[in-house]
């Protein structure tokens, strides 16, 4: 269960991903949680500011109603649909520093917003 809000939460996925974004991110003052998509509570008090969820094409949906208004990052496998100006998508296998790049981005986003 996610105690606080992080900057990044890491919904499924492997552990390594976690790892990866912990030691780029967390060093810079973001928070960076992991969960399966079985422990999310129904309701968060505060939302992260960016969501990279390992899923399927059916959880898709699922991600965008749960983190609407939150900057996503889907990865799967997936055709790709109607593009969602909130929603960035990588198919797997994937590269971390392209990873890493989108999320950077879009946390300097939300910094300026």
């Amino acid at each position: 269960m996610v105690g606080h809000s992080p900057s990044i939460l890491v919904v499924d996925g492997l552990s390594e991903t976690t790892a990866v974004l912990k030691a780029v991110f967390e060093p810079r003052g973001h928070a960076v949680n992991r969960v399966r998509q079985s422990q999310l509570p129904n309701s968060t008090l505060s939302a992260p500011r960016v969501v990279v969820w390992h899923a399927s094409e059916s959880d898709f949906t699922s991600l965008a109603a749960r983190f609407q208004g939150i900057p996503r990052i889907f990865i799967g496998r997936a055709d790709d649909p109607a593009p969602d100006a909130e929603t960035r998508r990588f198919a797997q296998p994937f590269e971390y520093r392209e990873l890493l790049g989108t999320i950077e981005s879009l946390l300097a986003k939300a910094d300026a917003a």
